[in-house]
């Protein structure tokens, strides 16, 4: 499904240009549940930007489905993502004047997608992850549990092959961390999305199908 070739990405900070990913390999299979495990700084959140077509790297290969992936059109890489990506993120990102309703409708609204369909279809995930009895309440008046099972709810939304998700447990305690890490082998499983999770945390890391450990910008071998 991904294959990256030699990934390198660089930042120019005034006169010094900073090396995050240095040449990074890796393969992911569709289907596979993958942690990308490693310390603060080591560049795992730059490598899912570049994965998720939010960053462009400064050379290297990136293959998805098989097809060479071109920078050159910034509109093809905005309907990749909406339309085959899911992203979920350590902060929710929900926005607080939404209902949990609208705020996993977004990604649809993004589609120009309208009707009772994508009602239905909200309404079906939020029900999925255990949130159906919360559809009208805004994000203040969710636990942090409730709001990331309303972020991945809005990541399935759009029926991604691929779910994008950095730090997704990191600010809630352990129980709940828990209960989203089942989610996602749930997800995993039953419905064959591809997941890939970034993380610090080998609890977090040993829960998944197999472990890539990075450092120092790179995929250990």
């Amino acid at each position: 499904m991904l294959t990256l070739r030699d990934i390198r990405k660089s930042y120019r900070i005034g006169p010094t240009e900073v090396d995050v990913l240095k040449g990074v390999n890796l393969e992911v299979q569709q289907g596979e549940l993958l942690s990308i495990m490693g310390q603060s700084g080591c560049g795992k959140s730059t490598l899912m930007n570049v994965i998720g077509l939010l960053d462009r790297p400064t050379s290297g290969s990136f293959m998805l489905d098989g097809a060479e992936v071109s920078y050159t059109d910034d509109d093809a890489l905005s309907e990749i993502r909406n339309q085959r990506i899911g992203f979920v993120f350590q902060q929710y990102f929900l926005l607080s004047r939404l209902t949990a309703l609208e705020n996993v409708a977004l990604p649809l609204i993004y589609r120009s997608t309208t009707g009772t369909d994508h009602h239905h279809r909200c309404m079906d995930l939020l029900k999925r992850v255990g949130m159906a009895d919360r559809a009208h309440h805004r994000p203040n008046e969710l636990s942090g549990g409730q709001q990331q099972r309303v972020a991945i709810a809005r990541a399935l939304v759009g029926s991604p092959s691929l779910i994008l998700a950095d730090e997704p447990t990191g600010a809630l305690d352990t129980q709940v961390g828990g209960e989203i890490m089942d989610l996602f082998k749930i997800l995993n499983a039953e419905e064959g999305i591809t997941v890939v999770i970034i993380t610090h945390d080998p609890g977090i890391a040993r829960q998944c199908k197999r472990v890539a450990r990075m450092q120092d910008g790179v995929i250990l071998p």
